[in-house]
């Protein structure tokens, strides 16, 4: 089991935010959470990678009930969050790089960012952009996946573009959990 959560509550003051939330994955499954805004799909993703208490249930991450301190779990994990997390002053070779030293070929590639490699982000279209966010996060060939939103406002060609590419992680083996 990759990720086990049960009955987890998390409220912002009254109001409960997660009502006995439960979800698993396993080894190779894309699960999908899907949802209009506001309704926790963030925020379970912030108590699974333990950087937000919740009140009451239960969470497992490989196999650990609290990651928070787990750097060799943290290794296995990579993150694409719903903001962009790329530094607008370096091209995209120089961002992969800055998050991973190995893989940065591999990353390029499988994002399709090879004819862009010497592009500042600033410079980058929203689905360049949302390319590179996805290839910081997968540069260290993690176990389990994360993507918070990551087709938000991308055109339909790129939005194919990182469909496909997260079934390309699951079928390589990767563990996929995306909103």
């Amino acid at each position: 089991m990759i990720i086990k959560v049960e009955d987890l509550i998390k409220k912002y003051k009254e109001k409960i935010v997660l009502d006995h939330f439960n979800l698993s994955l396993e080894k190779g499954d894309v699960l999908g959470l899907l949802g209009p805004n506001g309704c926790g799909k963030t925020t379970s993703i912030m108590c699974i990678l333990s950087l937000l208490k919740y009140d009451s249930g239960n969470i497992e991450v490989f196999g650990k009930k609290d990651i928070q301190n787990e750097y060799g779990i943290k290794r296995k994990i990579g993150i694409v969050p719903q903001e962009l997390a790329v530094f607008e002053n370096l091209n995209v070779r120089e961002n992969i790089d800055y998050f991973w030293k190995r893989l940065v070929n591999e990353a390029i590639e499988f994002t399709g960012l090879q004819s862009h490699e010497k592009m500042l982000q600033k410079k980058l279209s929203g689905g360049l952009k949302r390319r590179l966010n996805i290839a910081c996060g997968i540069s260290h060939k993690p176990e389990l996946v994360i993507l918070d939103e990551p087709t938000v406002a991308v055109d339909a060609q790129s939005r194919k573009f990182i469909l496909d590419g997260i079934k390309n992680l699951a079928d390589n083996g990767a563990s996929i959990l995306y909103t």
